[in-house]
């Protein structure tokens, strides 16, 4: 069977970088905890969360 989802070198690149900068921002606001800091964690950890997700379980394709 064909998998129908797979990542090229051109998708994960900025999943990573997506990955990279939304679990910076996630980490520092869960530090600072300003005003409306769940939201804002929430709201970084999310996209961070999918694209963990997608890069550590989607194959690769090369």
């Amino acid at each position: 069977m064909h998998d129908t989802f797979f990542l090229t070198p051109i998708t994960a690149v900025p999943l990573f970088l997506l990955l990279v900068f939304c679990g910076r921002g996630f980490r520092q606001n869960w530090k600072a905890q300003g005003p409306n800091w769940k939201l804002k964690s929430w709201a970084y950890g999310l996209p961070a969360l999918a694209a963990f997700l997608a890069l550590a379980f989607l194959p690769m394709e090369m």
